[in-house]
């Protein structure tokens, strides 16, 4: 499956505190915001 581009623009504050929290769990930002996608697209597993 071809991977698709979004973009969106964020205030400073919250890529600071965004950026601050990934790499506490040592994670990419993809990866994060993929998730939270799939959290709330598919529930607690993410799965699908």
């Amino acid at each position: 499956m071809a991977e698709k581009t979004i973009t969106i623009r964020i205030d400073d504050n919250l890529h600071k505190d965004i950026k601050i929290n990934i790499a506490k769990k040592g994670i990419s930002l993809k990866d994060y915001i993929v998730g939270l996608i799939k959290k709330d697209l598919y529930g607690e597993l993410g799965k699908k």
